[in-house]
């Protein structure tokens, strides 16, 4: 059930989630700053993410990979604006949770195509819920122009999020052959 992780794994997934911080941060935090509301970058992120989804889960299909992968992404995100507020420490246990929740979805689901679908939809609107709701018991600024917009954002990163899941599968069909994919999967 549980593999081991070798040394080039991790490496991956610690340098995966440097680079969709890195990607994040430029584009999404520009977004938040222009608006000034919370989450407001999910249009780009959730292209971003549902890229990373495929791609991620088709090189490393092992269970802990998504929970290592957010909890590097999540304490990378810690002192910016990404995810909410700078110094926001729920950003952590809210993305680990998410973490488990899409390694244990996705072990369930086999790692097969439709799953990763499903799977994302649902860890979505969970993480988007658990950053709302720890946003408003702090009473993090902007975050009550979130609470007014949710019902409109969740399924907008869902529908966007569609469209990287099939950036993602096409980028999966014309990379899956290469020589660095099968080093990363002995």
């Amino acid at each position: 059930m549980l593999k081991k992780f070798n040394t080039k794994q991790l490496v991956f997934i610690a340098l995966a989630a440097a680079l969709i911080f890195v990607i994040n941060l430029t584009i999404g935090g520009a977004i938040n700053s222009a608006t000034g509301i919370p989450l407001s970058s999910i249009f780009f992120t959730s292209v971003i993410f549902g890229i990373s989804v495929i791609i991620f889960t088709k090189i490393l299909p092992k269970f802990g990979t998504w929970t290592l992968f957010l909890l590097i992404y999540s304490i990378l995100e810690l002192p910016t604006s990404l995810g909410g507020a700078p110094g926001f420490w729920p950003k952590i246990p809210i993305n680990v949770i998410t973490g488990i929740l899409a390694d244990i979805t996705l072990y369930f689901v086999n790692y097969k195509k439709w799953g990763m679908f499903v799977g994302f939809y649902v860890l979505a609107t969970v993480n988007m819920f658990l950053f709302a709701f720890f946003l408003l018991l702090l009473k993090i600024p902007g975050s009550d122009k979130l609470l007014k917009i949710l019902y409109i954002l969740i399924p907008a990163y869902c529908i966007i999020g569609t469209i990287g899941l099939f950036m993602g599968l096409a980028i999966w069909n014309r990379i899956k052959d290469k020589r660095i994919i099968r080093q990363i999967l002995d």
